[in-house]
């Protein structure tokens, strides 16, 4: 479970594009916004707070102090690594879902006949639709078998 920063800001803006539509508010809505926070990021984070207590700790605490503080911190830096990225930032395989969301919002929109579309034109979106879906779907189930192993 990857959380890629690229693709998240891409989701955060087509979810903006989603909620210009009125038929599509609802759904952008309840999608809410992708977390661009990766691993690389919290470990950062971390390792430059432990840094810091390590500065502290050897200027101004005394020996048993620093030692306590730097096996604490140590102990938090190990536990960091632990924590799946799907805590804290979202995964591309829960961006997928999200678009699968949006694509079959589309699709019941489309065969409400909403849409107004000539024949021509709604079979082809009806088809592009189906085709996404049929990918998004292939994607969310190969990563929940994926996740299983």
């Amino acid at each position: 479970n990857s959380v890629d920063r690229l693709v998240c800001h891409e989701f955060n803006r087509f979810r903006e594009r989603v909620a210009t539509f009125d038929k599509l508010q609802q759904t952008a809505a309840s999608l809410g916004k992708a977390r661009p926070v990766t691993r690389l990021l919290v470990i950062t984070i971390t390792l430059g707070a432990w840094l810091i207590c390590v500065l502290i700790a050897t200027q101004f605490l005394t020996f048993l102090s620093a030692g306590l503080l730097l096996g604490l911190t140590t102990v938090l830096i190990f536990t960091v690594m632990m924590i799946p990225p799907r805590v804290y930032g979202t995964s591309v395989e829960a961006i997928e879902g999200r678009v699968l969301v949006v694509v079959e919002k589309l699709q019941a929109i489309l065969n409400t006949d909403e849409l107004g579309f000539t024949e021509a034109a709604f079979f082809q979106v009806r088809d592009v639709l189906r085709e996404a879906n049929a990918e998004l779907r292939q994607q969310v189930y190969l990563n929940r078998v994926d996740a299983r192993r």
